[in-house]
């Protein structure tokens, strides 16, 4: 018995001692992973192999079953529709005699290969200058450039952009920015210039040059040029429209600045029986002496004043109870943040005109993305109305502002002021 379990000792003794084999797992794709490597002989680790086997993938199809896809082949492109009277340049060499709609010129050698569209784009390109006074009108600049651009990528136009800050309105740094423009080859122009410029706009704007000045009003300069177009809303016309609301009481408040000047005189040109005209100063901050003693009951007050000192003159007037019969304003004050610097009883008798008309819902949230509101600043929708009319070399139904005359026609209309916001007066 001894001998046996002595035995036994020793067989489980040599196979214990035995070296042990390690067996090798088969991973998922692990085969055609190491094919694909430049060593054959060496495998590296693998950590995606399984989520790449997972991941879905897209699909082409070849228009010859089995075939595999040459991407040395163009690529098929989606067209957008050329409309009628869209300024691009070349447009009719976009389409070769007897093709069809879908069917593009190539560049290179002028014909239509396998039925593939390839885009030139020098063909479609939309050039546009922005010209700008930056010590003038720096706050209008940055919201008028968006609007532009928001506007050509609405249109899903190919555009070239060029924008220029001629710092002030010199005859010399304007005349070096149209020799710029020359120099690109641009023929249409956005130009933020006052009407202090229009002298050596005249003498430097040559034939070939389509201009559009958001900030000059037609009546307010001399120009024979056809190149000139204006594009200002009439403060004129919204106040002869506010005036139907006016009475033998006629009491108007204004400020020292060149638009509370225009407005002034605009005033005094439509409204002849004005009892009382007060300036207000820009450091003005007590309303107290000048809304009680400026006999404002029962009175018909025009506020050409800014939405702050505006705010502050409708607060003042509720807080010593002087209660006017109509409060009247032009375009200063068709702003929202009128609502937050007043409660809604300070703009009860309140009525505001705005020339500003309503554009498609997809362009004004494009243009808002760019950075510009063609909602509430009027600048930027008389830049949309100048683009607009440049990029379709005419009038369109995109914008209801037209031009006529080389004048922008605006349509001033009243609102009043609800606790919601304005509100039109029908």
């Amino acid at each position: 018995m001894k001998q046996i379990i002595a035995l036994l000792v020793l067989v489980f003794l040599f196979f214990g001692c035995t070296p042990k084999q390690t067996v090798q797992l088969k991973m998922p794709n692990k085969q055609s992973y190491v094919a694909k490597s430049a060593k054959k002989d060496v495998v590296k680790e693998d950590k995606t192999t399984v989520v790449q086997e997972l991941a879905p993938m897209d699909i082409v199809e070849s228009d010859n079953k089995g075939q595999a896809i040459n991407k040395d082949e163009p690529v098929e492109y989606e067209v957008a529709p050329i409309i009628e009277g869209d300024k691009i340049e070349n447009q009719n060499s976009l389409k070769p005699k007897g093709s069809s709609e879908n069917q593009i010129e190539n560049p290179t050698d002028n014909k239509v290969v396998d039925n593939q569209i390839e885009i030139d784009i020098t063909k479609v390109k939309m050039k546009v200058a922005f010209l700008y006074p930056s010590s003038l009108v720096s706050k209008y600049a940055k919201s008028s450039i968006g609007t532009v651009s928001g506007y050509l990528s609405h249109q899903n136009s190919d555009y070239e952009l060029m924008v220029i800050d001629t710092e002030s309105e010199s005859s010399a740094s304007i005349s070096s920015a149209f020799e710029k423009v020359r120099n690109a080859n641009i023929k249409n122009v956005i130009a933020l210039f006052t009407p202090s410029s229009i002298g050596t706009l005249n003498s430097v704007v040559s034939n070939d040059l389509k201009v559009y000045l958001p900030l000059i009003e037609k009546r307010d300069v001399s120009s024979n040029s056809d190149s000139l177009i204006f594009g200002s809303i009439s403060y004129e016309d919204q106040i002869r429209k506010l005036t139907d609301y006016s009475s033998s009481n006629n009491v108007m408040f204004y400020q020292d600045s060149y638009l509370g000047s225009k407005l002034k005189r605009s005033y005094d040109s439509l409204v002849s029986d004005v009892r009382y005209r007060k300036e207000i100063s820009k450091n003005e901050n007590k309303f107290k002496g000048i809304v009680t003693g400026s006999g404002l009951s029962n009175s018909t007050l025009f506020l050409n004043t800014d939405i702050v000192k505006t705010s502050m003159i409708l607060s003042q007037l509720r807080a010593y109870d002087v209660y006017p019969k109509v409060v009247l304003s032009t375009q200063l004050n068709y702003d929202p943040l009128l609502m937050t610097l007043t409660q809604n009883q300070d703009r009860e008798k309140l009525i505001v005109a705005n020339s500003i008309d309503v554009v498609d819902k997809e362009l004004r949230d494009e243009i808002s993305t760019f950075g510009g509101n063609i909602q509430y600043e009027w600048v930027d929708y008389s830049t949309l109305v100048g683009i607009n009319y440049l990029y379709y070399g005419k009038n369109s139904s995109l914008v209801p502002t037209k031009i006529e005359d080389n004048q922008a026609i605006y349509n001033p209309k009243l609102f009043s002021c609800t606790e919601f916001g304005f509100l039109e007066i029908k």
